[in-house]
């Protein structure tokens, strides 16, 4: 008897040493936790839908790079979501909502990104309900606000932060995490504004921006601009001057970069082609942009979209694959706006 009670003791003791051997050659990270079904975090790779918020294992890595001694084109598409009267109408926002995701997925398939700026299609949410917005950013997008205030000569500059607020609260209320704004040109101190309304960077700014400073400082072409539609050339006109954010404190003087500045500015550099013969001219500026990137900086290049007038389905994955050359080689990396401030951000906080 005493010897089958001691033999059970001995089998018990080898299962627990066994056990014990096992738990310390096991790894300790836990393993990555797919994204969708081929896309996995943990693997090294930041790329989309991963980001710095579901994936900072990979995507903190990525937007590192910065510091490697390369320079990397941190390549974007900035999307309006406007002009459709998506409060008004059930089945136009539905239609909305499904160019989006039918976008959101063909940017998927390339590992590209997209940065939603939301105007009308926010109200739509909260009339009718499917929150495409929060959904877009849960998988990888960027998602802001396209305020679309401030541009008129009458507007009273005593509202604008006020009203930027509302819009930003109007959309965080979705469970959405807002960190930007565009459409918020003004002849009003729209940098102020905007930094009191809770924002962090804006994008998308024209050149009817200049009409904050003072007359004598504004480019000659621009002193005398009506209306936004009037002047809504990208600014500044050098792709040069457009490659690296910089920071301003005040609409007066905003063109020029303030160390101190609370708001981080990101330049838009054109609209996406929406014709196939329209792509050529579009690789030629992204060869630009990567020629003059620098390592050790942050170098960013997008260009911009309204879901409002059409782009065939063959356009935007003709222009896709024309991209994933420069990507496959290093030389381009896509990211959200908002990762291109994080990394920004990032690089500002190591240089002092």
């Amino acid at each position: 008897m005493w010897k089958s009670n001691l033999l059970l003791v001995f089998m018990m003791l080898t299962m627990l040493l066994t056990a014990c051997q096992t738990g310390i050659n096991a790894p300790t990270q836990a393993e990555p936790q797919p994204l969708t079904p081929d896309k996995r975090c943990g693997d090294g790779v930041c790329d989309g839908p991963e980001d710095v918020n579901n994936c900072p294992e990979d995507c903190s890595q990525a937007i590192s790079d910065v510091a490697d001694d390369r320079a990397v084109l941190y390549l974007g598409i900035m999307i309006h979501l406007e002009g459709w009267g998506d409060d008004e109408n059930q089945i136009k926002f539905e239609e909305h909502v499904r160019i989006v995701r039918e976008w959101a997925t063909m940017f998927e398939t390339y590992g590209a990104k997209l940065t939603l700026e939301s105007k009308e299609l926010t109200d739509g949410i909260i009339q009718w309900g499917d929150n495409v917005l929060l959904e877009m950013q849960q998988r990888g997008h960027g998602v802001g606000v396209h305020a679309d205030i401030g541009g008129s000569l009458n507007y009273k500059c005593a509202r604008f932060a006020d009203d930027l607020r509302a819009e930003k609260e109007q959309l965080e209320s979705l469970g959405v995490v807002v960190m930007h704004v565009s459409g918020n040109t003004s002849h009003c101190d729209w940098v102020t504004a905007t930094v009191d309304a809770g924002y962090l960077f804006t994008t998308g700014i024209v050149s009817y921006s200049v009409m904050s400073m003072p007359e004598a400082l504004r480019p000659p072409e621009y002193r005398d601009c009506k209306t936004p539609s009037e002047c809504h050339d990208v600014i500044p006109a050098d792709l040069a001057d457009r490659i690296h954010p910089w920071r301003a404190n005040s609409g007066l003087d905003w063109l020029t970069h303030d160390p101190n500045g609370r708001l981080a500015i990101l330049a838009e550099s054109g609209e996406m082609p929406t014709e196939i013969g329209d792509i050529d001219a579009f690789i030629a500026e992204l060869e630009e942009a990567i020629s003059l990137s620098e390592p050790g900086k942050v170098n960013i290049y997008y260009v911009g979209k309204s879901i409002g007038s059409p782009v065939e389905t063959e356009v935007l994955e003709a222009w896709l694959q024309r991209i994933q050359p420069y990507v496959q080689s290093g030389d381009v990396q896509w990211m959200t706006l908002p990762e291109m401030y994080e990394a920004y951000m990032q690089w500002d906080g190591s240089q002092n």
